[in-house]
């Protein structure tokens, strides 16, 4: 989990900033949630009337979109000379790192529009990934576009899971596989999940996660591949 910035003693005396409002609607989420994130306790924090928020930000919107924004800039983007698919694994591992790092920072990016410099940043390199695999513009956008919701998707349920606790496999697999041990001459009726129960209570996330971006990336190169085949085939 991220860690909580330190505040000066002087903390009330300190000139109100965007940079310090930022900061401290970091510390709100990860003490209270999205839920708990207002422009009320926000005022609170910082120990300041809420009109004073109003002269950086228009509106709970725009600070939760602020938020989003300054969790995106904590990544570390893949430099262009490495290929175009070690750079799509790279921007995966450090997406799913900074919205695990921040409690409901998954929620949030899922419900808050990709706007802001870094959000619009991570889109340009995941579309310019694209493009050097060798998609048109217009695919490219959509592939960026496909691969942040399939992301996105598989990070808030990690989210949702971590929630509940630290465990060694994800807790619905576990909770299946417990249910399946107790199942006895039952059991017969799932002949598929048969001698799963162990396999499902010790499903490691990282490797889930590994598992899922190779299937995706693997299928991405194939569906370029086999265009390529189309396009070619197509010639006269």
């Amino acid at each position: 989990m991220a860690t909580k910035s330190k505040k000066p003693a002087n903390a009330a005396k300190s000139p109100l900033s965007r940079e310090r409002l930022i900061e401290a609607a970091l510390d709100a989420l990860q003490a209270n949630g999205l839920t708990g994130l207002s422009t009320r306790n926000l005022a609170e924090r910082l120990q300041v009337q809420s009109p004073a928020l109003y002269w950086h930000v228009r509106n709970k919107d725009e600070l939760l979109q602020m938020v989003a924004d300054a969790i995106c800039g904590q990544m570390d983007f893949p430099d262009r000379t490495r290929s175009p698919r070690e750079r799509l694994e790279v921007i995966a591992h450090e997406y799913r790192r900074v919205l695990l790092a921040y409690r409901d920072a998954a929620r949030l990016f899922a419900e808050q529009p990709p706007t802001g410099p870094n959000r619009i940043h991570l889109y340009e390199v995941a579309v310019g990934a694209f493009v050097d695999e060798g998609f048109s513009s217009t695919d490219a956008v959509t592939m960026a576009t496909f691969y942040r919701h399939y992301l996105l998707g598989m990070i808030t349920e990690e989210a949702r899971e971590q929630a509940h606790g630290k465990r060694e496999s994800p807790v619905s697999a576990y909770a299946l596989g417990v249910e399946l041990s107790t199942l006895e001459q039952a059991s017969a009726d799932y002949p598929h999940l048969a001698g799963a129960a162990n396999a499902l209570t010790t499903i490691d996330p990282d490797r889930l996660f590994e598992v899922g971006m190779k299937i995706l990336l693997d299928g991405v190169q194939a569906q370029h591949r086999q265009g390529t085949r189309t396009r070619a085939a197509q010639r006269p």
